[in-house]
């Protein structure tokens, strides 16, 4: 049975998968090496553990410290073929704030916004779906578009989804929200969908876990 353990990383949260083997999915950005070491150590593992890093999409928050993270592990990276330009490039993939909660999310944080100089040849690239048996972990990753056109997903066996930003804490509330920030809000809808099929609890980049029961009555609702 695979375990996940999030790891808090200042503005984002990533999270590390915890099975016959490790992986870990996004990155943070702005952690020191002595940190993500500690952090790796309280969860009984080494960095040479993890066998796979995987970029839920081309944000910097996501991917910044990418980097120094496949130099601490030897893992290789992956991440979605629409993705792979933000990580070459350092230029993230766009962020378009959906109406009323996006504007506002927006105005509030668009001045604040991490960049990140590091770049990196990603070593794997995701189309529809890949196989993690192969790294230790049962479970599969997803494209899942919508936030951004290069989002992924990590779905596994035991029902359980590490999103990236397709489900998010909105500031100062409880409830969860479809991303505020999506470039195609009808494939954000559909991605969701498509996850509550297989999966009752997920876990975002900026807060969770949250609970099938209080994902469906969103995809519902408009924003």
């Amino acid at each position: 049975m695979s375990r996940i353990i999030p790891l808090k990383l200042g503005f984002s949260d990533a999270h590390l998968v915890l099975d016959k083997q490790a992986i870990l999915i996004d990155t943070g950005f702005n952690v020191t090496k002595k940190h993500y070491l500690s952090l790796f150590s309280l969860a009984g593992i080494k960095p040479q553990d993890i066998t796979l890093l995987v970029i839920t999409h081309g944000h910097a928050d996501h991917y910044g410290n990418v980097r120094l993270l496949k130099e601490l592990t030897g893992a290789p990276v992956l991440c979605h073929t629409q993705a792979a330009q933000a990580l070459q490039t350092g230029v993230d993939e766009a962020i378009v704030p959906c109406k009323g909660l996006g504007e506002s999310v927006w105005k509030q944080i668009k001045n604040h916004l991490p960049t990140t100089s590091s770049t990196i040849m990603p070593n794997l690239l995701a189309g529809k779906a890949f196989d993690l048996t192969p790294y230790g972990v049962a479970g599969k990753i997803l494209h899942t578009p919508g936030h951004t056109p290069g989002s992924l997903s990590v779905l596994l066996n035991s029902g359980e989804a590490i999103v990236g930003d397709l489900i998010v804490k909105p500031p100062f509330s409880l409830v969860p929200s479809l991303a505020y920030f999506a470039t195609d809000e009808t494939a954000l809808q559909r991605s969701v969908s498509h996850l509550l099929q297989e999966a009752h609890t997920f876990f975002g980049g900026h807060g969770g876990p949250f609970y099938k029961k209080d994902i469906l009555p969103l995809l519902t609702k408009s924003k």
